[in-house]
């Protein structure tokens, strides 16, 4: 095969108060490139680095003694039913868990919680008191599988054994224990598949905030995704996205629920309200964050409606759905159903969303189908997007026709909403990524964008950033706004592109090497830390 040609620039640039910025800009024929999933090849790998990194974490938040519990989350999914056929999984709150993962992560939670956990001698033991014997079945089943398949970890510094008995009778479960999914060093895959180029690319749950939820672990990706003409993940909130067509030609275009229906096992199709025909068999239309007979709740709910008019709660994430009597909520993340709940008051998690039934709309019989197959699929609703074979969605979006659309309410059109700090110290979470500079033109940051050029070439601007608090005005680059990325893609031929993921994220490689440096520090100025990533696009 022709080894395919590929354009590349690195410089510098320098700013007016004496700092810098390195950037690299690939120009590069399509064909060949996709956008990939991936996890580490060794699981050891990934359970040490996360634990050794929160406990870095933990420190730099004033901690003198951390103790870091990290565990590894099945990498596929399974049922309860098939997993855990013999306990007992509904919540105190009961919600019934479909999910194998969910139910680990909540028991892990509630052992920890409780103190009914210990640490002896390197095994791990289940201190449940004798009145509490669903909790013992359950958390003596859970920690049988993490531990007969090396999946917990204790983390208390390097080079730190642990005592004899470590307790955990005032652990920070919130904080400290952390459920981790699938995601990878790019450079371990670099090493074993050899792509020409590749980088970091969609947005993950990655603080404390984004998975807080039992349904959500660290590493998670979220927003649409589309691999092979089948829609992965569904688009949560309305961003941009760049898809390619089955003719081969790459746009960009915005995206959300409303532009996808939510397929059941037996056939069942949920869409939007402003695109269901009229007399559709088969089908029933949700309205996106209002109450409705079918509704579709994200972590938006509560938040500016259309047309800027504020809800009740005044423009605050309410985080959990209503309260009503009969009403049949399921719990959807990706293409899972991972929960069941009666009665409203379920929490919104933010990387997937609620759908919520009146009583009676959801009939017995769909309810005992889904505990058998608790999955959905997706199709567009709009005939010209039908034909997408890949997508990719994060945002904002930075180019339009050749120009910059780079605004201050860019970020607001977007449904961004970080977390908001109030005067009387209450921290109110907000829409992933809850820690994202709520500005287009003044926070400098390690960036990746990728565009589309007039002759359908794809373009990637990296810049390397470093972590807050890192930075040697001397030695380092200073990354650069969204604005200044915008103008970076202008200039290098793009005429539609998007923001993709970027922070201590932000890496390139090409042919091998990484050529972008990586931005994270741990607090240690000139020390280069590369941070593993959920999901990259390559180039074969």
């Amino acid at each position: 095969m022709r080894f395919q040609y590929i354009e590349k620039i690195q410089d510098r640039i320098h700013w007016g108060d004496g700092t810098f910025s390195d950037h690299t800009l690939l120009r590069f024929s399509p064909a060949g490139f996709r956008f990939v999933d991936i996890d580490q090849q060794d699981p050891q790998v990934k359970l040490k680095d996360v634990a050794y990194l929160r406990w870095v974490k933990a420190i730099g938040r004033g901690e003198t003694d951390p103790r870091i519990v990290a565990f590894l989350r099945l990498e596929r999914d399974r049922p309860v039913s098939e997993l855990f056929p013999d306990l007992h999984c509904h919540t105190k709150a009961g919600e019934e868990l479909f999910s194998a993962n969910s139910l680990i992560t909540h028991t892990m939670r509630t052992l920890l919680g409780r103190g009914w956990l210990r640490y002896e001698r390197g095994r791990w033991r289940v201190t449940v008191p004798a009145r509490e014997a669903v909790w013992r079945q359950r958390g003596e089943a859970v920690l049988a599988l993490l531990e007969s398949e090396g999946r917990l970890r204790l983390e208390l510094g390097p080079g730190v054994r642990p005592p004899d008995t470590v307790a955990f009778e005032d652990f920070d479960v919130r904080l400290n224990l952390i459920p981790v999914g699938r995601l990878a060093f790019p450079r371990d895959l670099v090493w074993r598949e050899r792509p020409r180029i590749a980088f970091n690319t969609a947005f993950f749950l990655l603080e404390h905030n984004d998975f807080f939820s039992f349904h959500s672990a660290l590493g998670e990706p979220y927003g649409l995704f589309v691999q092979d003409g089948v829609i992965r993940r569904p688009p949560l909130y309305r961003r941009s996205a760049i898809f390619q067509r089955a003719n081969g030609q790459w746009q960009t275009g915005t995206f959300s629920l409303e532009d996808v229906s939510i397929i059941f096992p037996d056939g069942m199709v949920v869409t939007s309200e402003s695109h269901l025909p009229p007399g559709s068999p088969g089908s029933c239309a949700f309205a996106l964050n209002v109450q409705a007979n079918v509704t579709v709740y994200t972590r938006l709910y509560g938040t500016a409606s259309r047309g800027g008019i504020l809800s009740l709660s005044k423009g605050r994430v309410l985080g959990r759905t209503p309260i009503e009597e009969g009403r049949v909520e399921l719990t959807i993340i990706d293409q899972r159903i991972v929960g069941l709940k009666t009665g409203g008051g379920l929490d919104i998690p933010q990387n997937g969303f609620v759908l919520s039934f009146a009583q009676g709309v959801l009939s017995p019989k769909v309810s005992t189908m889904l505990r058998a197959r608790p999955v959905v699929r997706y199709r567009f609703m709009r005939r010209e997007h039908q034909d997408i074979v890949q997508a990719l969605q994060v945002g904002p979006l930075l180019l339009q026709g050749g120009r910059s659309v780079v605004t201050a309410t860019r970020l607001a059109e977007e449904e961004f909403w970080v977390d908001r700090q109030y005067a009387d110290g209450r921290v109110e979470i907000g829409v992933v990524p809850t820690e994202f500079p709520d500005d287009m033109d003044r926070t400098r940051a390690g960036r990746i964008g990728i565009g589309v050029d007039r002759e359908g070439w794809l373009v990637v601007a990296g810049v390397a950033g470093v972590e807050k608090g890192a930075k040697r005005l001397e030695a380092d680059s200073h990354g650069v706004t969204l604005a200044e990325l915008a103008d970076l893609l202008a200039d290098a031929g793009a005429v539609e592109a998007v923001n993709l993921d970027g922070g201590g994220s932000t890496q390139i490689f090409f042919l091998g090497g990484l050529a972008t440096v990586a931005g994270g520090r741990l607090g240690l100025p000139g020390v280069h830390y590369e941070r593993m990533v959920p999901s990259v696009g390559m180039l074969f």
